[in-house]
């Protein structure tokens, strides 16, 4: 026994092979999958935080993954590099590739030059613009996109007019602080604190990066408004006021370049392996939770935050590609190299997260902008004026589904005392905890009468109501339902004029290319018009809006109609 053990003490540590990385590996792939399927269902609620949430951890098992591949490459990269070696010694010896190494004919010169590694203008300053490049072009064509009011424009107007109906007390809570972490006075003190504890480490050079960085970023971002000069959101869909111009997202660039200046220097200071995925992670996190809040709060358009992100990558990654190479080359009159930085420069995004919970509500100030609703009125109720009203229901990304199978006639409080007398459930908002309850019960098979539906558009607004029944089988899987939007039009008695799109729920089906878990419906849109008339109880008149036509829903499944709509007048009373 005692020779045995020796003879492990002679043989040193014993290495663990591969096999436990490549399973962490296989495991993260398996959740991502898991999350890449999340990430589409809740597209589709379109719940906010838990968006947001199955995004930020799609992203940390991908780091986990690269990890856990690097890990258990780490063995076999000796010989892939000796191979490579080997190939490269071999691979310079061609002729061929020795006259062009050492031809002076223009521009191998140049481009020789641009891949040297024993220079400051070689390899690493060509990365640096490669890697700079990318992000930026990507934010030159969203700008473009932008001004020319493409269709990304369209859906940024949809998903703008539907965070008023998915809001909650606590999320905007939560934003509020999010949005705070973001703010000028928020970075103003984790700039400061940075600066100054690598000030007194004597580390000036990063110092004077992180100070340099951050006036380079503000002044960026504000140039790119004025030029872009796009309007902000109708303040009516907002909980804070905003002048500036919209695009791209200041609290996205300040995001992506402050929080990033400073998570690149803690990386840096750490050797653990998992410290620095955790570095990375909670870097993404903040990223995410600002320009989310930008979004959720009414600030910006989804393509705002984007292209701030964007922008701030770009600039990121300038800097961060100008400290390495003035770390392995030190640049003119500075003769001391950027080093190691302390890892007390960790406390500077701490004490700002702590002055944005504390501070945030006092520096945001959320709260409702009401603004008047514009309405036309209709001289008469007839097919010849309801050509003015929008005809199809729309995808939040603009594809055309279902023509409007009713229009109503009547004031708010009218068009749910119809439905809810005739024994129907007005569907809950699409908030986390409804969202949620609708998953699990829908899994379990259970009833939910008044679940949320997922959201459809009508002109780029959401609808403003939504009703539904159950059948027989008393399951959320099978439902009659109708989701109904006001028009902006009024009826010649002063009323609102609302449109309205019916369908039956079936069953549940694995819908589209992703096979996502979906309401299936009976492809008889009409019979579902009819039903719902005779279970309203009111009379009413049938008239031609389309022509007969088949379509399909934003699920992929077929429908086919008469192309008739109902004109039902709601009784005053």
């Amino acid at each position: 026994m005692t020779a045995t053990r020796q003879t492990l003490v002679d043989r040193g540590p014993v290495r663990r092979g591969p096999g436990r990385h490549l399973a962490v590996a296989a495991i993260m792939l398996v959740l991502m999958v898991a999350c890449f399927y999340a990430v589409q269902t809740l597209a589709l609620f379109v719940s906010p935080m838990l968006f947001l949430a199955a995004i930020f951890l799609e992203v940390v098992f991908l780091l986990v993954l690269v990890l856990a591949l690097l890990r258990a490459l780490a063995a076999p990269s000796t010989m892939l590099r000796s191979l490579a070696a080997s190939a490269w010694s071999g691979l310079r010896t061609n002729e061929h590739v020795v006259r062009a190494l050492t031809t002076d004919a223009r521009p191998i010169p140049w481009l020789r030059d641009r891949f040297r590694t024993d220079r400051p203008t070689g390899l690493w300053l060509t990365g640096t613009a490669v890697v700079a490049a990318v992000p930026l072009l990507a934010f030159l064509r969203l700008a473009v996109t932008v001004a020319a009011h493409g269709q990304l424009t369209q859906v940024d107007a949809r998903i703008a007019h539907l965070m008023p109906a998915v809001r909650t007390p606590g999320e905007t809570a939560v934003f509020t602080a999010a949005t705070a972490l973001g703010s000028f006075q928020s970075v103003l003190v984790m700039t400061v604190l940075a600066a100054a504890i690598l000030w007194w480490r004597r580390e000036r050079l990063l110092a004077a990066a992180v100070v340099g960085t951050v006036a380079a970023q503000e002044l960026l971002f504000t140039a790119a408004k004025d030029i872009g000069g796009r309007p902000r959101p109708d303040s009516a869909l907002a909980l804070v006021a905003e002048t500036s111009p919209s695009f791209p997202s200041g609290h996205a660039v300040r995001a992506t370049v402050v929080f990033g200046i400073v998570a690149y220097l803690v990386f840096r200071s750490v050797r653990s392996t998992w410290a620095r995925v955790l570095t990375v992670s909670a870097y993404l996190l903040a990223v995410l939770l600002v320009t989310m809040s930008r979004v959720y709060l009414g600030a910006h358009y989804v393509s705002d935050v984007w292209g701030g992100m964007l922008l701030g990558t770009a600039l990121l990654a300038a800097v961060i590609g100008a400290l390495e190479i003035a770390d392995r080359f030190p640049l003119g009159a500075v003769r001391r190299r950027p080093g190691i930085p302390s890892r007390a420069v960790a406390v500077a995004p701490a004490a700002a997260l702590v002055f944005a919970v504390g501070l945030g509500p006092g520096l945001v100030h959320p709260q409702e902008h009401t603004a008047p609703a514009a309405t036309q009125a209709l001289p008469s109720l007839d097919a010849a004026e309801f050509s003015r009203l929008p005809l199809y229901s729309e995808t939040l990304t603009g594809s055309r589904m279902e023509p409007a199978s009713f229009v109503f006639v009547g004031t708010e409080d009218q068009v749910v005392r119809a439905f809810t007398r005739a024994g129907w459930q007005q569907a809950d908002p699409s908030t986390l905890a409804n969202t949620l309850r609708a998953l699990a019960v829908g899994l379990q098979g259970g009833q939910y009468a008044s679940a949320p539906v997922t959201p459809a558009f009508m002109d780029a607004q959401p609808e403003t109501l939504a009703f539904q029944k159950a059948t027989a089988a008393n399951s959320l899987r099978q439902r009659h339902h109708t989701r109904i939007w006001r028009t902006g039009f009024t009826a010649p008695d002063g009323r609102d004029v609302w449109e309205a799109t019916a369908s039956f729920d079936d069953g549940i089906e694995l819908a589209g290319s992703a096979k996502l878990p979906t309401h299936h419906i009976d492809p008889q849109v009409d019979a579902e018009r009819a039903y719902i008339t005779g279970s309203l109880g009111l009379p009413g008149a049938l008239f031609q809006r389309t022509d007969p036509q088949m379509g399909h829903n934003a699920s992929g499944d077929e429908f086919f109609t008469d192309g008739r709509a109902e004109l039902v007048v709601l009784p005053a009373s």
